[in-house]
């Protein structure tokens, strides 16, 4: 069916600014659409970025657009601006200096207009006006049948039972009275635009009490095209009464009133063909922030820093009832409304929680953050609780200065609080920084109208000094009595040299569990103080040995004190191609990635990855010098990106139970989900999910961590931790050509069959410094399943999958799975290396495979052209040309007409 029915377009605006700020504060920038609020930013950098907003626009119409500059103002002779330099709609750039564009200053009243300029030294607004042109009609689409089925059922009144609508972005395609007190499917099949998102509500419109009979619907979930949705699922939401947004609360089953129930439903569910759709994540992977290892959304389709609840760096959340703004009530107001409208959008509102080491030095009197109320509330609180501060293994309090004896003015969530101190209410015995925090947050949260926090510097591990040199002598006491072991030594220098000498594992173990209750005390009191689930994220930003030893963030413990469900570990790999200003290759992305998902499964990992954005393409023109020329700088740049999303993207792990699924559920462009990435690549990877694995798998123990963690006991440095700083022995490997994309922990060995095992075992590292770190039953358990290779071993080893070229200067790297089509995909890159030159070519590859013997067709899903093969004797392959710093994805099956 074609319709030709006008209706709203998605259109991306861009918007190339950059700020100067004043008292800490960044200038911040409105977007205003004919009037009305598309999107808002802080624009906090010095230099130049791109900040994006994507709205639905009536099409075929001209437009207004205004850039609002709206917090001018000078702090302690700094002055605050806006500089935009352009505009983008849909791919067309305006330049701020356009004839076409108007700067309305000061007051946006029309009163003090000039043309347009890039520097916005007041307040006020660009107004930009858009031609009809940059917004056609789009063509006559192809509506498509889909199948949706609510499960529902029902309590009848007076003898008449609920009845419900169900609507269609509010124009209702069906209806059902549902007269059955057990759970019971009712089916619609319905024309739907496929090239969009939608939004299906079930309206119940018959609620009424009779001769004490109470009439209530109850709806459990919906399936569309066999992709399940539940009525509790974050992207759901209630609007009682009237279809009018004024009274939502979250999705629930019950529905006690009328009201309607309504799901926020991706477009690629309506897309995707019926038969290629994954299966619905399980149930025991739920989680709070509806993550999927399936399908994973971006970042910001996740949650979003809520503007107004979000007021700067993280002490001023610590003292919140401090700031003058979360005292307002206007603000509040429209603080909370605009954190039920991403409820209402099915993105989680929440704040950002970061603090760098410089904090406490911008906030004492005559720093750039002294006359803010939080801050000062801050410096008075550590100013009068010095007993609390942390200290390293000399005594002195972490980074002080004769300036500023308070240093980083850093308290650990470990630390056993005065009663004086302790939470309002607290009954729980000896309280600590972590209730109190938790206590300050919970209320905040309730507070603002949001879920929880994201958490980043000085708030997701210990300060950056290491575990081993991290201490307080109330610490200390509390490790000796919950350890049972005496640490000698009168002074803190004393006992700290003791414990480092004598007792680091132990005093490790104490580290990692007070982390993990601090997590669980913050998780409760968001639920408390809000009545929501909470949805925290925290960057994790080195190997798992490091940040464990280093940061006293473990996963696995973390999992056995509190539900994962309601947390998003973010894996850091983009530092633009460096990690603490090293150079790491593509691979070491991938090879983080799998290593952290696959040692502790029963967790929820997001990636944070490179986009197409300035400070990236900065880094390619500064670490890849020896490529001249733009043109090829740019296909280098757009090669690494698509390599480490292609292959990042699909890295899988095995989970406790013995099966595969991908190691990312969420996936985020650079730190805040900014700059681009080719839609066509998110579009593949989330239509191709791993299954199950092809080839060898890396082997990942913990044991062996720790083996190595007891040979380095006082270090807990982040280069000395297992596997290394940059992960080399396996980066290595794979930038070798060993084909592998699937990793395994000791989590999951005591599930692996012969059906599910791979073809090899790879132990990147078995020995350090002579020591051998694995024990012979771990080695006999995978020798049970599959041969065990370590090292180099692996780069000679004959794998059901290599790859071959005659180009001396190329090396092809990749691996294989099994998608939820049971097709064999195989991923090829050109590896990208810091040495290239223009003067690479394209390389011809041969791709060998290890199948049952038969006919076979194998599909470019890049290019879109086939070929065939056969197999005999166990052996046969393919041969194709991969672009220089070019990615392949082929799709191999059976030939079943052959």
């Amino acid at each position: 069916m074609t319709t030709n029915q006008s209706r709203p377009i998605q259109v991306t605006f861009v918007v190339d600014a950059w700020g100067q700020a004043a008292g800490g504060v960044w200038p911040h920038l409105a977007l205003k659409l004919d009037g009305t609020t598309i999107g808002q930013a802080t624009v906090a950098s010095a230099t130049a970025g791109r900040y994006s907003v994507t709205a639905l626009v009536a099409p075929d119409t001209a437009h207004s657009l205004q850039l609002v500059y709206d917090n001018d103002g000078q702090k302690n002779g700094e002055d605050r601006n806006l500089f935009v330099r352009s505009v983008t709609v849909n791919g067309q750039t305006i330049a701020a200096t356009d004839a076409s564009v108007r700067y309305d200053k000061g007051a946006v009243d029309g009163k003090d207009v000039v043309k347009g300029q890039e520097a916005l030294y007041w307040g006020g607004a660009l107004n930009v006006a858009l031609p009809a042109t940059l917004f056609p009609a789009p063509a006559p689409i192809a509506t498509r049948s889909t199948d949706i089925v609510v499960n529902a059922w029902g309590t009848s009144a007076g003898g008449v039972p609920p009845h419900f609508k169900l609507l269609i972005d509010g124009k209702a395609v069906g209806e059902a009275k549902v007269a059955t007190t057990g759970s019971a499917a009712y089916a619609f099949k319905v024309d739907v635009d496929p090239t969009q998102a939608h939004r299906i509500q079930i309206q119940y419109d018959n609620d009424g009490v009779v001769n004490g009979q109470d009439r209530s619907l109850h709806v459990g979930s919906i399936a569309v095209n066999g992709t399940v949705i539940q009525a509790t699922a974050p992207t759901v939401t209630y609007d009682k009464g009237a279809l009018d947004g004024r009274d939502v609360v979250a999705g629930q089953t019950g529905l006690w009133w009328n009201g309607t129930l309504g799901f926020a439903v991706a477009r690629e569910i309506f897309a995707a063909p019926v038969a290629a759709l994954p299966a619905a994540p399980k149930p025991d992977r739920g989680n709070t922030g509806n993550v999927s290892s399936d399908r994973p959304p971006l970042a910001g389709e996740v949650s979003t820093i809520s503007w107004g609840a979000d007021r700067g760096l993280a002490p001023q959340h610590l003292f919140w009832e401090s700031v003058p703004d979360y005292a307002s009530a206007a603000h509040m107001k429209e603080t909370r409304e605009l954190a039920a409208s991403h409820e209402a959008a099915g993105v989680l509102p929440v704040i950002g929680l970061q603090s760098w080491e410089d904090t406490m030095e911008y906030s004492l009197p005559g720093g750039q953050f002294a006359n803010l109320a939080g801050h000062k509330a801050w410096v008075a609180w550590v100013q009068a609780h010095p007993q609390y501060l942390g200290r390293d293994a000399q005594g002195a309090i972490h980074h002080a200065t004769a300036a500023d004896p308070y240093g980083w003015g850093y308290v650990s969530p470990l630390m056993p609080l005065d009663a004086a101190d302790a939470p309002a209410g607290w009954t729980g015995g000896t309280a600590h920084y972590a209730d109190w925090l938790a206590d300050k947050l919970g209320r905040l949260a309730a507070h603002t109208g949001t879920r929880g926090f994201e958490f980043a510097d000085f708030y997701d591990g210990s300060p950056h000094s290491g575990v081993m040199n991290s201490f307080n002598t109330r610490m200390i006491a509390e490790f000796s009595a919950k350890s049972g072991i005496t640490v000698a030594g009168s002074t803190l220098v004393q006992q700290a040299a003791d414990i480092r000498a004598n007792h680091p594992t132990e005093y490790l173990d104490y580290f990692v569990d007070g982390w993990a209750y601090g997590w669980k005390a913050l998780d409760e009191a968001i639920v408390k103080h809000t009545g929501k689930p909470a949805w925290l994220s925290t960057q994790v930003s080195f190997t798992p040995a490091a940040m464990r030893e280093y940061a006293g963030v473990d996963v696995r413990v973390l999992g056995e004190t509190m539900n994962l469900k309601d947390i998003l570990f973010n894996v850091q790999t983009l530092e633009r191609f460096e990690m603490q200003h090293k150079q790491a290759p593509a691979s070491y992305e991938q090879a983080m990635l799998g290593l952290h998902a696959a040692r502790a499964p029963e967790g929820h990992y997001g990636h944070m990855l490179s986009s197409s954005e300035n400070d990236y393409w900065g880094a390619v023109d500064s670490l890849y010098a020896g490529v001249a020329g733009t043109a090829a700088r740019d296909e280098l740049g757009w090669g690494r990106l698509e390599q480490t999303w292609l292959q990042s993207g699909w890295t899988n792990i095995m989970d406790a139970d013995g099966g595969i699924r991908r190691a990312a559920e969420s996936w985020s462009r650079s730190y805040h989900d900014w700059g681009q990435v080719e839609e066509s690549w998110l579009s593949l990877l989330r239509d191709i999910v791993p299954t199950r694995s092809f080839g060898p798998a890396l082997y990942y123990s913990v044991n062996a961590e720790r083996a190595m963690n007891a040979l380095e006991p006082t270090g807990n440095d982040i280069g000395n931790a297992y596997l290394g700083e940059l992960l080399t022995p396996i980066t290595r490997l794979h930038d070798a050509g060993v084909p592998f994309g699937t990793y395994v922990s000791d989590a999951a060995l005591p599930s692996v069959t012969a059906a599910s095992a791979p073809s090899a075992w790879i132990i990147p590292q078995r020995s350090y410094n002579g020591k051998d770190l694995f024990t012979d039953a771990e080695i006999n358990a995978l020798k049970a399943t599959a041969p065990v290779l370590v090292g180099d071993e692996a780069i000679g080893y004959r794998h059901p999958l290599s790859f071959t070229d005659k180009d001396p200067d190329a090396q092809i790297t990749g691996y294989g799975f099994y998608d939820q089509s049971d097709r064999l995909i195989v991923v090829a890159s050109d590896r990208v290396d810091f040495d290239d030159t223009a003067a690479r070519k394209a390389v011809a590859t041969h791709v060998e495979l290890s199948l049952k013997d038969g006919h076979y067709r194998v599909e470019d899903l890049i290019h879109h052209t086939s070929q065939s093969f056969d197999v005999l004797g166990g052996s046969g392959g393919f041969d194709t040309t991969i672009a220089r710093w070019d990615t392949g994805v082929y799709a191999i099956t059976a030939d079943l007409s052959a």
